[in-house]
């Protein structure tokens, strides 16, 4: 019978007060305890623009790809999906769309000012960048990621020199802040919303969530790319459209794609843990789908202890471990950050199958433990990784080299004191693809309510590095082509243990 186990902060107390557990926040899942080091550490992110999610995340310089943060670059895929042969006719019938740059416009009408940054003649949007040279100063990171006002630039002539949207021409602003704190955020959200009055914000302030609710909240702009919770969602006053998956679904999806791929046989006993941060939407998303896909779940266990206690955050999984071992557990489903509970279960001698949905931190999990050979665990992937791309993104970037006489270079053949273009005009060339898209299908009188009408009716779509993405009523996150991997702890630069792709590639849409 499935019980229910929560672990408060006052048990905690009864072990020394020292350590860590997990605690929520609003951008996603709940560290198990990380060291306090780990806590006191500012972000150091490979990504400019990008939503925090990672998603479980390709690294980009805008959309990210899992919805989750990461303050390091994700590891890429040793291996590539090849779809199959079900798989290839899927994608060749299931988005039809514009080439790209030459959207067209759905509907008539004449042209005037519909909105906030729409005349008659123009459509004004922004885009925020990470200020890699603050970061550089305050001795962080030292990264050349090129100048996001050059890519928006360079895509826009592209587009506009194509007849623009609808006939009307776009006009781009940027601007760099960090992504740490609230200040230079919030002050991008006024720049793009008081001072330069834009119709939308593409990308994402990356890894502060005060900034994206900002725009849509506090100012009612549309936000194109960035990740959200169902709470921030929520809260926009204004379209806000995921190119990845987001939080709240991730679950899901990692589920179905387990289910088609045969994962979910053979499991034995099944414990599903998560953080009090999102034992909630554990309860009402993954624990339902992993039921309805036949698993039974014998134990539950949620753990409540104040960051950075961790060895309260111990004393909490050494009786977690007790339980699973009395229960016979041969499964545990792990969601949100589990570096401290991966080390846990080794040093219990626990020997037990890991699922977690969110592979950035299973990775530095795995790779930072005492033993990273010690489980077989499995993953969720995006489809594109790496220097890989598919003949849409192919062709965003050779605009961008038309345009600006750049070549791009896969990054990992850029010369170490050379700019690396290729990830950030990757990130934009995705969000910029999708924000034309959606604003063609509006249609003459753009506004939010008709960018939200064209959002919930335009089923699948096709964009840059995406093998499967829909967007409709109630599904305002793009992604549904993912693929599953597995754990090899001597993959990965230096053999130090990655993931590896173990499936085909798989449209959990549809």
């Amino acid at each position: 019978m499935k019980r229910l186990l929560i672990f408060l902060a006052v048990f905690a107390l009864l072990a020394a007060a020292c350590g860590g557990g997990d605690s929520g926040d609003e951008g996603g899942a709940a560290p198990d305890a990380p060291p306090p080091t780990q806590a006191a550490e500012a972000p150091v992110p490979e990504v400019a623009g990008a939503p925090e999610d990672a998603d479980t995340s390709d690294g980009d310089d805008a959309p990210e790809t899992m919805g989750d943060d990461t303050e390091d670059e994700a590891p890429e895929d040793t291996a590539s999906p090849q779809l199959s042969d079900d798989a290839v006719a899927d994608e060749e019938a299931a988005a039809i769309s514009d080439p790209i740059f030459q959207p067209t416009c759905r509907g008539e009408g004449e042209l005037s000012a519909t909105a906030t940054g729409v005349t008659a003649d123009t459509i004004k949007i922004g885009a925020p960048q990470i200020d890699y040279a603050g970061l550089s100063n305050l001795g962080l990171v030292q990264l050349d990621r090129g100048d996001n006002e050059v890519i928006m630039q360079a895509l826009a002539d592209e587009l506009n020199q194509n007849g623009g949207i609808c006939g009307r021409m776009l006009e781009t602003v940027t601007y760099k802040f960090l992504p740490f704190g609230t200040d230079t955020s919030l002050a991008g959200c006024v720049y793009f919303t008081e001072d330069e009055e834009v119709f939308a914000v593409l990308g994402s302030f990356t890894r502060v969530a005060a900034g994206n609710i900002c725009v849509t909240e506090t100012y009612g702009t549309a936000l194109i790319g960035a990740p959200f919770t169902a709470e921030d969602r929520a809260r926009a006053n204004a379209p806000w459209v995921n190119l990845g998956i987001a939080s709240d679904r991730i679950l899901e999806v990692f589920v179905t794609a387990l289910d088609r791929a045969g994962l979910l046989t053979d499991l034995g006993n099944v414990a599903v843990h998560s953080g009090a941060g999102r034992a909630e939407l554990v309860d009402n998303v993954l624990v339902p789908a992993l039921e309805a896909a036949g698993v039974e779940i014998a134990e539950r266990t949620v753990i409540d202890v104040p960051a950075g206690d961790t060895q309260a955050g111990a004393a909490v999984w050494r009786t977690f471990i007790e339980i699973y071992r009395n229960a016979d557990i041969n499964t545990v489903f792990i969601d949100g950050d589990n570096v401290f509970g991966v080390e846990q279960l080794i040093q219990g001698g626990l020997d037990v199958k890991l699922f977690n949905a969110e592979r950035d931190t299973f990775t530095f999990g795995l790779r930072d433990s005492s033993d990273p050979g010690y489980f077989e665990a499995y993953t969720l992937g995006s489809p594109y990784t790496g220097d890989e791309t598919n003949q849409r993104m192919d062709d965003c970037m050779d605009a961008f080299e038309r345009q600006t006489g750049i070549e791009v270079v896969p990054s990992s053949l850029v010369p170490e004191d050379e700019t690396d273009w290729f990830v950030p005009v990757r990130g934009f060339c995705q969000v910029f693809d999708l924000f034309v898209q959606l604003t063609a299908a509006a249609g003459p009188n753009l506004t939010n309510e008709t960018l939200q009408a064209a959002i919930d009716s335009f089923g699948p779509i096709e964009l840059p590095n995406e093998a499967f993405a829909s967007l409709g009523a109630g599904k305002n996150d793009a992604r549904d082509g993912v693929v599953l991997m597995k754990w090899d702890p001597e993959a990965g630069d230096d053999d130090s243990g990655d993931f590896v792709v173990i499936s085909d590639l798989i449209d959990t849409g549809g």
